[in-house]
């Protein structure tokens, strides 16, 4: 018995090693070989005067649907059955007028420390609100405005997504409950309403809005 429970220990911290190691190298590559300028995105001013590419950073707690946001923007994706984002999550969406790269960061407690590291390498910052989970309101306001303490340089579009879930706040209450009357004047911050629900017709609410004031920042 005791070297079986020996065994056992053994090789669970041996799995926890590994899963440390594995998001430890994730985000080495990651940061070395998609986020770098230096490697395969080239510097703004060297593109060409028809093109424009932009990084947009998107952060939430976990849960709050920043997959899903992401599914909606792609033309013919689906925006159900996601599962939670364990490192990064990355897309590109391009379109006349721009290139969108989008980089997902999982919002879970350990993600969290990671999510100002990337703050000097994005134009435009997302941030994801599930606005029908009103206990975790207070934690998505911290987490918001220690990423506007961290870096005043990118516009922030703060997405409260799932009105369509009973209980949602309204998108004046969510404004109140993230405090973004107390950013600063001269910070660009703006506050959308999108769902992803099961109604076809109203399925990407939203996102087209969401959409079209990500190029106009761009």
């Amino acid at each position: 018995m005791v070297l079986l429970r020996s065994a056992s220990v053994a090789l669970g911290a041996a799995a926890a090693a590994l899963g440390s190691a594995l998001f430890v190298a994730l985000n080495y590559v990651y940061k070395r070989r998609v986020w770098s300028f230096e490697a395969e995105y080239r510097a703004i001013h060297e593109e060409d005067e028809d093109g424009c590419e932009r990084h947009v950073l998107v952060l939430g707690l976990d849960g709050a649907g920043k997959s899903s946001v992401l599914q909606g923007l792609t033309v013919g994706a689906g925006a159900t059955g996601c599962q939670p984002t364990r490192g990064f999550n990355f897309m590109r969406l391009s379109t006349p007028a721009c290139q969108l790269d989008f980089l997902e960061i999982g919002g879970s407690e350990d993600l969290r420390t990671y999510w100002s590291d990337y703050l000097g390498r994005t134009h435009i910052l997302v941030y994801v609100v599930d606005s029908a989970d009103r206990a975790r309101l207070p934690l998505a306001k911290l987490e918001l405005h220690r990423l506007l303490k961290a870096d005043a340089q990118p516009p922030v579009v703060v997405l409260g997504n799932k009105q369509d879930k009973t209980g949602a706040v309204s998108v004046s209450e969510l404004h109140d409950a993230l405090s973004l009357g107390a950013v600063a004047e001269g910070r660009k911050l703006f506050l959308l309403a999108a769902e992803l629900g099961a109604n076809v017709r109203n399925k990407h609410r939203g996102l087209k809005v969401f959409q079209d004031l990500l190029l106009k920042l761009a």
